[in-house]
């Protein structure tokens, strides 16, 4: 019997004002199929609208 092939996924979470260094060098260096991301897009909306 062989193994199914591999998927790698990579992820992350991200906030307003976080370094975008370690995901780039994950899209670049990290052999990964697939990148997602878990961005706390409700509160950086509402900070960016207070900054308003």
């Amino acid at each position: 019997m062989t193994n199914p092939p591999t998927f790698r996924i990579g992820s992350g979470a991200g906030y307003s004002g976080d370094r975008i260094d370690p995901a780039q060098d994950l899209a670049e260096r990290g052999q990964l199929d697939a990148l997602v991301f878990e961005c706390l897009a409700e509160r950086t909306i509402a900070l960016a609208q207070l900054r308003r």
